[in-house]
């Protein structure tokens, strides 16, 4: 029975997440908020300070042809210009995607069935937490929202003061469908805006919830490193 590197295809679109994003953010959206959220030196996380939401109910078993991924142990990336460090899984490869101003970099996992991204981008003078919920709102809607059973949960305020928003669709690809779930995070770090998206096949979500808690709060971004 041959395996399928399903998701290779509609996680490719994730792939563009930091470069879109980062077009919508050089005007803030309009509010009369007053308080910026708050802003970091080198990140310090609290241990579990963010954590990736499952569905379980919401993802029905998918096919057996669909490669499962597993992620056998994290090791840490260091970007070469000193602006991030993340633990990323052992044997997923770091792409960087350049572009003016922004710092884009993806994982895919070797099925091609996950993937985890960081974009990190210079912010606007201020910005709320609103404001930064709205932007990412806007995001996931204009880069998923035509697909196929496309929902966006309610967002989720996290303990570190991020932003959370899970999101899926239906994919298909030749005869199999199959359901893709991502985790978004947006927060603000001094002058730079941080985006960490995990996603996979849903029903394999739950398995990699652990790894992926452990990735999001590794993340630590030095605000004193300007943009290369």
């Amino acid at each position: 029975m041959r395996r399928t590197n399903f998701i290779v295809t509609s996680i490719g679109a994730i792939a563009f997440l930091g470069s879109l994003l980062g077009s919508c953010t050089p005007d803030a959206p309009e509010k009369t908020a007053t308080s910026a959220s708050p802003t970091t030196t080198t990140a310090t996380k609290s241990p579990d300070a963010k954590s990736v939401v499952t569905k379980p109910d919401a993802a029905p078993k998918s096919d057996a042809r669909i490669i499962k991924v597993k992620i056998d142990g994290l090791e840490t990336y260091k970007h070469p210009s000193g602006l991030f460090q993340i633990d990323a899984p052992k044997g997923w490869t770091p792409k960087e995607n350049k572009k003016p101003n922004e710092v884009i970099v993806l994982w895919f996992d070797p099925s091609k069935n996950a993937l985890l991204t960081v974009d990190v981008f210079k912010a606007p003078s201020e910005t709320t937490p609103e404001q930064l919920t709205s932007l990412l709102e806007t995001f996931l809607k204009s880069t998923f929202g035509s697909r196929p059973g496309f929902a966006a949960e309610k967002p989720i305020q996290q303990k570190d003061g991020s932003v959370q928003i899970v999101w899926s669709y239906d994919e298909s690809l030749k005869n199999i469908t199959a359901k893709v779930q991502g985790n978004s995070f947006i927060s603000r770090n001094g002058d730079k805006i941080s985006l960490i998206t995990t996603g996979g096949v849903a029903d394999q979500i739950p398995a990699l919830k652990d790894s992926f808690d452990r990735i999001v709060n590794s993340y630590k971004v030095d605000p004193t490193v300007a943009i290369p």
